[in-house]
Order: C-alpha cells, then structure tokens, then sequence
C-alpha cells in the first residue's frame, strides 16, 4: 500500500507535539507534558516547530505519491484573527493530478504572505511547494497569548504522526511529521 509522508516545513527544534514542551527541555513523555496544545481547527496532533522569524514555510512530501494538492487558505488559529497570525492554509493532498483521489489534509498556522492562493488546485512536479513564511513577534487574543514566537503550527486530518520528540534533534525538510497509508488509487479511485 502506498504511504505518504509529510515532512518537516521549517528547520528547527519540536516545541510542542500534542502538548507543549518545557523549559529546560523535557521530552518525556514523547509529546511534551507542560499542558495541552490547543489545535486551530480541532484536527489530530498538533506539532510546532520553530522557525526563524521570515522562515519560508513549505509543503514537503514524497513526491510523486503525492502527485497534486488543493490548497484552502482560511483564518483558522488565534480566535480566527484575520491577519498572519490568525492565517492558516490546509493542503489536501491528492495520489493523481487535478486533485483526484484525496488522501489526507495538513493544516499549517499562522502564515505570512502566502504564496498560494485559495480554493486552488496545484499539480506538483517536486517534492515542495512554498507556502508562506514564519510571521515575527508575538501576538495577543482575549487577554493570553496565542502566538508567542515564530513558528510553524501543524495539524492533521487523517493518517498518523510519526514525528519526533518534543525538544530533540533539529528537524528539517526530509524529516516525517506526518504518514497517511492508502490503497492503490487504481483500485479505489476512478
């Protein structure tokens, strides 16, 4: 059975995985155990990662598993904000081109200048695709904190996460976050 695997957008440390990881580092348990991170849409296994602030932010996967995608950019995180920081763009990935044959959504957070548009389809000839970028500082909704450094805020619909540990090794663009297990498009997909 095909798997798909998405990988890390930005290059950093895992700040939060399910729930956020503490200070000093404490990746025990594997997802962080210094409260539970909120998800923007509700999805499964929200990860952060940090990014510098401007980072771009890019769809990674296993091309050409992944042979196209439908981008959707919405104001999902931060009370629905309407600015870079409320910003999130969910890519539905497709096993054949013009976005036949769905496989699974990721959702990425808080997104700057976005580098696609929404409701588009998106027929990949590589592994990545630019998103957007890492927005600075830090930003406020009802009295707390809902974005306090630059970062890339992740979610799933589907699949399973397979990312590593809160607070260890740096990740990057060829290290899974994400796998989604799938059948043969040419049986279950016409």
């Amino acid at each position: 059975m095909p798997t798909v695997y998405v990988y890390s957008p930005a290059d950093g440390i895992i700040t939060a995985r399910d729930d956020y990881c503490g200070s000093p580092c404490d990746a025990d348990p594997c997802t962080g155990d210094h409260g539970t991170h909120a998800t923007c849409k509700g999805w499964s296994s929200p990860v952060d990662i940090d990014a510098y602030d401007g980072e771009e932010i890019k769809l990674y996967v296993n091309y050409p598993t992944v042979k196209s995608i439908k981008t959707l950019v919405e104001y999902e995180c931060c009370c629905n904000d309407q600015n870079k920081y409320g910003r999130a763009i969910i890519v539905e990935l497709y096993a054949l081109r013009d976005a036949q044959c769905y496989i699974g959504s990721v959702l990425y957070g808080h997104i700057d200048n976005p580098q696609v548009t929404h409701n588009t389809v998106y027929n990949l000839s590589s592994s990545s695709k630019r998103l957007g970028y890492a927005p600075a500082g830090a930003h406020s909704c009802g009295g707390s904190t809902c974005y306090s450094g630059s970062h890339s805020h992740m979610e799933r619909l589907g699949g399973q996460t397979v990312a590593p540990c809160c607070c260890t090794d740096t990740v990057k663009g060829s290290t899974p976050i994400y796998k989604f297990i799938y059948s043969n498009p040419d049986i279950w997909c016409t």
